[in-house]
């Protein structure tokens, strides 16, 4: 049975997409933070695909001993994992750090899912014929470049959402980078890498914007299962054959200058090994024994 790792999946495009997934006959596993949101998927999963297998595990990816649960009890279950979908993604109207010292946004999608990979790489390539499929965002556009001092010292400055929107469009140019980063590095493997932008989603992720913001662009909005299509177009089908590239509605996107930049993607590699204690990148010293943490 082919297996599908989904983070964020308790909730709009994720959930969409592993609904989707669990059709098609995937063993779904779904990490999101909310576990009242996810047994609540679990159920609307099994009702609509009674056959189906799938499983919750609660998850903070901004805090990297959860990451290793997870991953662990991933290792301990599973030996591959054919689709292994980084979905999350947060929007806060005011920055802050993780426990780690990093701007949450940017802790939460990029460094929770680059140690997530970095655990699991083996069990992905390990597939016939994997796909990891990482949700960016047009949102990059406006990051203003990567940053990464600012990844410390996030602004204190909530004038107009501008500093968090930035921070924002950081956190997605860093999906992108690592993107194309791993793309690179698995050549000549049988792992397809892509990134994406989901459109205008009517999804949680505006729940923190200001009512005026979300009146203004609410005519504009997608629904969730139109914001997944493509996501789950880059997981499952055989039609995609390009890897390192940013797509939307199913068209490969040339995204900015900074996001097609090697040595910037590398430097954002070097970064994150470093602020995550990684000696050499998908070699996981998780033992196959399960994790600790209870999961559903």
């Amino acid at each position: 049975m082919k297996t599908a790792l989904i983070t964020g999946g308790s909730a709009g495009i994720g959930k969409q997409t592993a609904l989707a997934l669990a059709a098609q006959g995937y063993h779904v596993i779904i990490a999101a933070r909310d576990a009242v949101k996810g047994q609540a998927v679990l159920a609307q999963i099994r009702a609509a695909s009674p056959s189906a297998q799938v499983s919750f595990w609660q998850v903070d990816l901004s805090v990297p001993e959860q990451v290793r649960a997870l991953a662990a009890h991933v290792r301990s279950q599973w030996d591959h994992i054919d689709a292994l979908v980084l979905n999350a993604g947060l929007f806060t109207p005011t920055l802050r750090t993780n426990a780690t010292g990093h701007e949450f946004m940017f802790a939460t999608t990029h460094l929770g899912h680059f140690l997530l990979t970095h655990h699991l790489l083996d069990l992905v390539k390990a597939a016939p014929a994997a796909r990891v499929v990482v949700t960016s965002s047009v949102a990059h556009f406006f990051a203003g470049g990567l940053g990464l001092s600012d990844v410390r010292q996030p602004s204190t400055s909530g004038f107009l959402l501008l500093a968090p929107f930035r921070a924002y469009g950081r956190s997605k140019l860093a999906n992108l980078l690592f993107v194309r980063e791993l793309a690179r590095k698995l050549e000549g493997t049988r792992v397809l890498v892509n990134a994406f932008h989901p459109g205008g989603v009517k999804s949680e992720i505006w729940r923190s914007t200001p009512g005026l913001f979300n009146a203004v662009i609410g005519p504009f909005l997608v629904s969730e299962r139109q914001g997944a299509n493509t996501q789950i177009y880059l997981a499952t089908h055989a039609a995609v054959t390009q890897t390192g590239q940013h797509w939307f509605k199913r068209r490969v996107e040339r995204g900015t200058p900074t996001s097609r930049d090697p040595a910037t993607a590398k430097a954002l590699w070097d970064y994150s090994l470093q602020a995550l204690g990684i000696p050499a990148f998908g070699q996981s010293d998780l033992a196959g024994a399960a994790a600790q943490q209870h999961s559903a």
